[in-house]
Parts: structure tokens; sequence; C-alpha cells
């Protein structure tokens, strides 16, 4: 009995029966349209309609909803201004008499779609580096990547860069993603939403299998290729160089021993023509030089002090030692005097 009358009571006043007010959540999405959803907790039971204003501007109901079995869950309406998440932004449920008005902050609501264009490649400086693309430069991310389908790695990249570089990558399978979250200095702060992380991309391979999913590398496709042009083009030139006799094989001859005396000829090779210039093949010339004897001496004079002569006498070179000088004989140490001289001597 008392049972029933409190509940005769509570539906008079209207505390029974009374509908929660929806909570209605808005995110500025990828900085081009806003969406809101209030269908957090539940699916409401009836069809709500949505406006929504900034300040000073008229309110207009949602262009586009979001629906969940012919229920309105969600609007999703164009972002016409960048500046217009500074501001407070108004929305208002209404369904017949009942009304539900709320104001949001959206400087820090901004939520990202995740990187696109994403790609990994291993460099020229032996390096690992996954790229992506981003709506805005003023972003930070976050990448992270895991080993053979290990514990995940996360590490953060600072606003303004849209690649990573794993130094040194190791001989296994690399599983890669990166998610992006508005700059605190372009107004996020550290409870900024996070984008979705980004479709994986792969590299290398895990225990050296060929199963595995399709690979963004570009090493295993065209370093192969590259190596094998590579050396058909040295082959190539080397047999051109080869045909035109461009190639000579130098053999650096043996250095002589230090006892042995050295030989010029032994260190160097000479041309045939310029070795055989060198050969000295003309005959020794001997050379004969005489001395003046005075007549007065000439019986004292011994012929060893005249000249001095070799032993070949065919020369056609002498040197004399006075223009006025005659060669005297030799034949004899005395000299010989006629009968009339010895005469006329003697008166």
């Amino acid at each position: 009995m008392m049972a029933t009358r409190l509940l005769l009571f509570l539906c008079l006043t209207g505390h029974v029966f009374a509908k929660e007010p929806p909570d209605v959540e808005c995110l500025v999405m990828h900085l081009e349209y806003i969406h809101c959803s209030w269908n957090k907790d539940r699916t409401p039971e009836v069809n709500y309609t949505f406006y929504s204003w900034f300040p000073y501007k008229t309110p207009g109901e949602c262009p586009s909803y979001l629906s969940e079995n012919s229920i309105n869950t969600g609007c999703k309406q164009p972002y016409l201004q960048i500046g217009d998440r500074f501001s407070d932004f108004t929305t208002k449920l209404v369904h017949g008499n009942d009304s539900y008005e709320k104001k949001h902050e959206l400087k820090e609501r901004v939520k990202f779609n995740p990187p696109y264009k994403v790609t990994v490649q291993f460099g020229l400086d032996s390096n690992l580096w996954l790229n992506w693309t981003q709506i805005s430069h003023c972003v930070e991310s976050q990448v992270r990547y895991r080993i053979n389908s290990k514990a995940w790695m996360t590490y953060p990249v600072r606003a303004g860069i849209q690649n990573y570089c794993i130094n040194l990558p190791s001989s296994a399978l690399y599983e890669l993603q990166v998610r992006s979250k508005l700059e605190n200095h372009c107004g996020g702060s550290q409870n900024s939403f996070w984008s979705d992380w980004s479709e994986p991309v792969f590299w290398g391979s895990k225990n050296n299998s060929t199963d595995t999913p399709h690979m963004n590398s570009s090493m295993s496709v065209w370093t192969p290729v590259l190596y094998g042009l590579g050396a058909f083009i040295l082959i190539l030139l080397v047999m051109m160089l080869l045909h035109h006799e461009r190639i000579r094989i130098i053999l650096i001859p043996v250095v002589p021993k230090p006892s042995l005396p050295p030989n010029v000829e032994d260190w160097f090779q000479f041309p045939k023509g310029l070795k055989e210039s060198f050969k000295d093949n003309e005959r020794p010339c001997p050379v004969r030089e005489y001395c003046h004897v005075p007549e007065s001496d000439s019986e004292s004079s011994d012929c060893s002090t005249c000249s001095g002569t070799t032993d070949q006498t065919d020369c056609s070179v002498s040197i004399p030692v006075n223009e006025s000088d005659l060669p005297t004989s030799c034949s004899s140490s005395t000299s010989t005097v006629s009968p009339e001289e010895e005469k006329q001597d003697s008166v």
C-alpha cells in the first residue's frame, strides 16, 4: 500500500519516466568538418533535431545526420573557417517540447585522419626510412614498429617532420605505423586527440621466409638488377679496351742485388732501337804524344823520355806537343857523324 502511494507521488511530481538528456560530444575532424554525436552511452530512443552555431551567427540545422537503426545519432557539418575552433561552439537537441543546449570548446578537440602515403625503404646510407604525408605541418607524430611480431616500440617525432629513420636495421621483419595530433604551439595540448594508426607497412623478411606480407622495400627488387647491370657494363668495357689494345700488362724487372755491379740496362727497359744506339761498335783509337829533343842532348837523350805510344799504330788522330816539333827516331841511343864533318872539326 505504501509502495503504491509512493509510486503515485513520484509520477505526479514528474520524477519518474523523466528522460535523461543525451550527452553531445563534438570534434573537429581533420580541420575539414565538425563531427558531433550523442550516442556515447546508449542509442537514443527518439530522433532529435540538431542545431548548432558559433557566436554572432544564426543557428542552423544539421545538414547531414548520422543514424543507427533509423535513429539519429550524430551530425556532420562543414568546418567553414579555421579560426572558428577558437570560439565557443553551441549545440542544441530538440524533440517536441524538450530541448538540450550545450557549449563546447573546440580549441583542443581536433582529431586528424591517419597519415597517408606511408612508405618504407632502405636508403643509400644503409638505414631504414619511413615517410608519410599529413594535411598540415603543424602536427607532431608518433612512430611505432615491431620486429618479427614482437612488442611494439613507440618513438616521438617533432612537429613539422614527416619521416623517421631506423639506423642499420637487422635482417628481420619490420612492421611500422604512424599517427599524428595537433602540435601544442598550434592550439593543441597533452590532452589533444591522436589520430588512428596508419595502415601498417612492412620491410624485410621473417626467418628468411618468402610467404610474408608484400614488402614496400625497393632494395629486394632493384638491388640484384643494379648489380647485374653494373657487372655487364664492366665486362663490356674491358672487352672493348682489350680489343683496341689499350690495356697492356707491364712486368716490373727484378731489381739487381746490391752485391753485383749495377747495370743501368738491367734497371730499365729501353726500346730495341734505343738500346742498340748505346752499343759502342768502334774500335779503340791509339793516341801518341811527341816531345822535342834538342841537338845538344841528342846523344844522351833516352828513348823512354821522348814519347809514349800504344801497341796499335794505325791511328787517325795524333796530338803533337808543338806544331814546329818533328818526330825523332828512337831506334838508337847514339848519333853518327860523317867523315867530312870530322875533318872540319880537326882543322
